[in-house]
């Protein structure tokens, strides 16, 4: 009788949090809604109101609230999010379509190796 392995072959198709928001406005944006601390709280923390706070993360065209630096340095003393900003800025900065294309190459090289393990297990049991 043939053994077969219970590893698990899983696929990602999840875009990179850098293809997911275009911009480090929107990521912070998005961060500030889902982070566990209430807006309200993080608007106080960074002595604004809610509402300018809200403005300055969402501006319209023409509107002159805007999120300076000073505004993400105090945001990240707030809500503790520095490590989730520096995960997207490495994301959208650092990679490059060089280390892509071999970080790609190297999975499926990964990807080939299990599938020749796998292969004849499954054509001995059918």
């Amino acid at each position: 009788m043939t053994s077969v392995s219970t590893s698990q072959l899983t696929l990602n198709f999840e875009p990179s949090v850098a293809d997911r928001f275009a911009s480090l406005e929107t990521f912070i944006a998005f961060r500030a809604q889902a982070t566990a601390k209430p807006m309200k709280t993080q608007a106080a923390d960074m002595d604004l109101s809610p509402s300018v706070l809200s403005r300055k993360l969402n501006p319209n065209d023409g509107d002159t609230a805007r999120f300076t630096v000073r505004d993400l340095e105090s945001w990240l003393e707030s809500t503790g999010e520095a490590s989730t900003v520096i995960e997207y800025l490495a994301a959208k900065y650092l990679d490059n379509d060089k280390a892509r294309h071999s970080r790609a190459l190297s999975q499926a090289e990964q990807l080939l190796k299990q599938l020749a393990t796998v292969l004849p297990a499954l054509r001995e049991s059918a």
